[in-house]
């Protein structure tokens, strides 16, 4: 997909000295790519911080059940 984008001269300038022998787009679309990576890594530990404190405060599992949680550990 083409597209265009707009960013500031100093970072343009700035950016051109780690790209080296690769296309601007092929650095930017990596950087992108780390981005995203980041990003949903972030969601998903967020996600189980909440589960975590959910499940502490509130567990799903009958107080009978709860030994067979750490048998084999």
């Amino acid at each position: 997909m083409r597209t265009t984008i707009s960013i500031a001269d100093s970072l343009y300038t700035e950016v051109r000295e780690f790209v080296g022998e690769r296309s601007f787009s092929d650095f930017a679309s990596e950087a992108i790519q780390e981005r995203i990576l980041f990003l949903k890594r972030k969601k998903l530990a967020k996600e189980m911080e909440e589960g975590y404190r959910s499940e502490a405060a509130m567990p799903s599992l009958e107080p009978e059940w709860s030994c067979l949680e750490v048998e084999g550990l």
